[in-house]
C-alpha cells in the first residue's frame, strides 16, 4: 500500500473519532452551545472519513497505467492530501463562528472553501488518467 493511501485512511478514521465526539458533546444533555456543531460534525463524516477512505483506497487499488506513481505516492496526491486536510481545518474552525461574529470568520471559511476544492481538484486530475481502459494484448 503507498505512503498516501496509509496517511489517507488514518486521517480518515481521526476525523471518524474526532466527528462522533463532536456529535456527541453538541448533543449530550443539558448542553446549551452558543456555537453551531452540527455542520462540523457532518464535514468530519463526509469529507474528512467517508472522503478521505474513498481517495486513499482508489489511490492504492486503481492501476497506475502507463506512468506509475511513486511507491510514496506522486506530487498531485500529496496536493491533494494536505489542500484536503488543511481546508478541512481551516473549516472546522471557522464555521461554528459564521453566526457569532460572521466578519472574522467569513476569510477564513472562504480560505478553506478553496483549499476543500483545491483538494478534489488535484485528487480528480490525478486519478483521472487512471481510468482508461486496459489496452489488450
Amino acid at each position: 500500500m503507498p505512503k498516501i493511501s496509509r496517511y489517507f485512511i488514518k486521517s480518515g478514521m481521526l476525523y471518524l473519532l474526532c466527528g462522533v465526539l463532536v456529535y456527541a458533546l453538541s448533543e449530550f444533555p443539558g448542553s446549551n452551545w452558543e456555537i453551531h456543531l452540527m455542520p462540523v460534525y457532518w464535514h468530519m463524516i463526509a469529507l474528512g472519513w467517508i472522503t478521505q477512505i474513498i481517495m486513499g483506497v482508489s489511490l492504492w487499488m486503481y492501476p497506475k497505467g502507463k506512468n506509475p506513481a511513486p511507491k510514496n505516492g506522486s506530487n498531485l496526491s500529496w496536493m491533494a492530501y494536505f489542500c484536503l486536510n488543511l481546508g478541512l481545518i481551516f473549516r472546522i474552525g471557522s464555521e461554528p463562528f459564521l453566526y457569532l461574529n460572521r466578519d472574522l470568520s467569513l476569510v477564513p471559511f472562504a480560505f478553506s472553501i478553496f483549499l476543500q476544492f483545491a483538494g478534489i481538484l488535484c485528487f480528480v486530475l490525478e486519478i483521472w488518467p487512471r481510468l482508461e481502459p486496459q489496452s489488450r494484448k
